[in-house]
């Protein structure tokens, strides 16, 4: 007589490690559904540096109030009193303006639109001021004091802007 119960054993056995099987597949696909994914947060937008002597310098007109020459002051000499109430607007887009407000010199526009630019890693920049295209050092730029270095006639001088 044959055992069949030996031939039973392994289907037996087989048919408890499907349900374990299927049990253990349905706890782990459960699990795997149940659980939220965690989205890395979108990346923030790239942090531009703000170009601070190009906001400093167009951020409002400049007037001239002294001119130094071989250190003498000699605003009231060196500029006329027509030019004395003049200011200067450097604009983005490389336009410097020069405003003759209420005394306007004689035969002048009440504006003159000019160029005007940094370079040398803006320690220079170049414009028209007082009637005088040249390059200039800049010593100080801050937010309402300007003071550029340049030679007039051979002479050092510096000319001080406020705002």
């Amino acid at each position: 007589m044959r055992n069949t119960a030996v031939f039973q054993l392994p289907l037996a056995l087989s048919t408890h490690n499907m349900k374990k099987a299927f049990i253990i597949i349905a706890f782990v696909s459960f699990w795997a559904a149940s659980c939220k994914k965690e989205t890395a947060p979108p990346p923030s937008p790239p942090v531009v540096q703000e170009d601070l002597e190009m906001k400093r310098i167009t951020s409002a007109p400049w007037k001239i109030y002294r001119v130094e020459v071989s250190g003498l002051d000699l605003y009231n000499l060196a500029v006329p009193a027509c030019q004395q109430d003049d200011t200067y607007r450097f604009y983005k887009d490389s336009t410097l303006m020069q405003y003759e407000n209420g005394n306007i010199c004689s035969g002048n526009p009440d504006s003159t639109a000019t160029h005007w630019e940094f370079y040398d890693g803006k320690k220079k920049l170049i414009g028209t001021v007082l009637g005088l295209t040249d390059t200039a050092t800049v010593v100080t730029l801050e937010d309402a004091l300007l003071k550029l270095s340049v030679d007039y006639n051979g002479s050092p001088a510096v000319i001080f802007f406020k705002k």
